[in-house]
């Protein structure tokens, strides 16, 4: 699910495990509760599940990735698309630098990622950079020009999306600070950070530059439940991330189907939503921060044989001021 646009209209793109890609809008006006619902607009079946998508400048465009490992441009007003390359494993995360480069990353299971060139002029596409990783790319993400990653051997990586276009070395290869796999990360666009989050049911606030001062990086412990003292914890992967593109704030989403909204520098959670009906596996704010798009979607919690499994749901729900605005410091 790729961020909401919100332009003339709020636009919204959704990939799904059963081959769709679809696209949704409604009028900004037409917004005005807790929770509200969008009309779709283009419906593309592809042959293969779509991992991931994202818009390419505007929503008339968008690029998605495939379990096939393709990487596909699809006219979201004619319902055309076109292959610009493939992996040779599924293509799993997608993002497009808007603002500096305007390339597309992917990122396989094949432990490459991938730079594509996906302009209009460039009909056919073309792979301008691979990049080998020590592991299978999990979760990555785009922000002011520097592109994330998370591999399946514990590594998070950084890169200038320019450095990485021409091959160039990351700006930060470290460890992960959590033991389990990183299951989400993104950038914190407002300051030079980002979060992570694992199936352990943790996620671990971190800085890009190696020197900054260490007392600052934490880790925390979200999405789990007690039921009683005998019973013990239930823990749940955190599926989602999502910042706050003004404020820093930031939510996750997890497999207990809860929203939480985190003020990473206060060390606070600031509100929670839901219970939705399974768990939540994609968030996105709009360009403003006004709108949440929250995705509910069956992670197998009860097994490949649940006797009827709770139906994929995309909700878009206003975001109130309490929820994502940063608490004060005890100094301010």
């Amino acid at each position: 699910m790729d961020e909401v646009d919100e332009d003339a209209s709020l636009a919204l793109l959704v990939t799904s495990w059963d081959g769709s890609t679809r696209a949704y809008a409604t009028r900004d006006g037409a917004l005005g509760g807790a929770v509200t619902t969008a009309r779709r607009t283009m419906h593309v079946a592809f042959d293969v599940p779509v991992l991931c998508g994202t818009f390419l400048g505007s929503h008339r465009r968008a690029c998605v990735g495939c379990l096939d490992g393709s990487a596909r441009v699809v006219d979201l007003t004619t319902g055309t698309t076109a292959t610009l390359g493939a992996h040779a494993g599924p293509a799993a995360t997608i993002a497009h630098d808007e603002t500096h480069t305007g390339y597309v990353v992917t990122c396989g299971w094949d432990k490459t990622i991938r730079v594509w060139d996906a302009s209009a002029s460039a009909s056919d596409g073309r792979c301008v950079s691979t990049t080998t990783t020590a592991g299978k790319c999990f979760a990555s993400d785009v922000a002011d020009g520097r592109f994330l990653c998370a591999t399946s051997d514990g590594q998070v990586l950084a890169y200038e999306t320019e450095d990485l276009a021409r091959g160039g070395a990351p700006t930060v290869s470290r460890r992960s600070s959590m033991r389990f796999q990183t299951r989400a990360i993104a950038w914190n666009a407002t300051r030079d950070g980002f979060v992570a989050a694992s199936v352990e049911g943790r996620c671990a606030v971190e800085f890009a530059r190696d020197d900054e001062d260490a007392a600052r990086r934490f880790a925390f412990k979200c999405h789990r439940k007690t039921e009683d003292s005998t019973s013990g914890e239930t823990v749940y992967p955190v599926h989602a991330l999502a910042f706050h593109p003004t404020l820093g704030t930031f939510v996750t989403g997890g497999g207990d189907g809860y929203v939480n909204f985190w003020d990473g520098e206060a060390r606070k959670r600031l509100a929670q939503v839901g219970r939705f009906p399974t768990s939540v596996s994609a968030l996105a704010f709009s360009p403003s921060g006004a709108i949440l798009a929250i995705a509910s979607s069956y992670a197998h919690e009860d097994g490949e044989n649940a006797a009827k499994p709770p139906r994929d749901v995309v909700y878009l729900r206003w975001v109130s001021d309490d929820e994502v605005r940063p608490k004060k410091s005890a100094a301010a």
